[in-house]
């Protein structure tokens, strides 16, 4: 089984959006992702499960970022299992969507996902501060920011709504 992190596809758009719906009471619409696809400032990835056992790219405008060897007992073709966005904005990457299918969470998905985002938009867009928003309740997203090296540095009172909540505001600095 491999887990290959790439670019966001249209094709991709329709099961990224059911999970969005799955996992966040007020998931991205359609369109606001096909817009991203043709935003020059936005990099956006999906993390797909296949098991063809092929891990070569034929093609050098697939858009495959990197390929993990993955242990999972998925048995299936090929699925987007994960997405995760970021615009530069000014010369810093915004971190603004992150979701993980239900029944593949918890696996390391997510941290890959992550972490091959920081690095294209590094290489990508030239980006050294990467921000990002998430409940103050999602005690997981941040420990799992918090291992990536972001840090807290404030709160947006009740930026979230359905249900109302604070916002953590995670920093990564190149320059700590």
């Amino acid at each position: 089984m491999n887990l290959i992190i790439r670019k966001l596809r249209i094709k991709d758009i329709d099961s990224v959006c059911a999970m969005e719906k799955e996992a966040f009471s007020m998931p991205w619409h359609r369109e606001s992702f096909v817009d991203m696809t043709n935003n020059c400032d936005a990099l956006y990835l999906v993390a797909e499960l296949s098991d063809d056992g092929n891990n070569q790219m034929t093609d050098p405008d697939d858009g495959i970022i990197k390929i993990y060897d993955f242990a999972s007992d998925y048995d299936g073709d090929v699925t987007v299992v994960g997405c995760a966005g970021l615009i530069s904005v000014v010369g810093e990457g915004n971190i603004c969507n992150i979701v993980i299918k239900k029944e593949f969470r918890r696996l390391g998905i997510a941290r890959r996902l992550v972490q091959s985002m920081i690095d294209t938009g590094k290489e990508q867009f030239g980006i050294k501060d990467f921000t990002l928003e998430v409940r103050q309740s999602n005690e997981a997203a941040k420990r799992l920011y918090e291992e990536l090296g972001f840090e807290c540095e404030g709160i947006r009172p009740k930026f979230y709504v359905k249900p109302v909540e604070d916002a953590c505001i995670y920093w990564l600095r190149e320059s700590k």
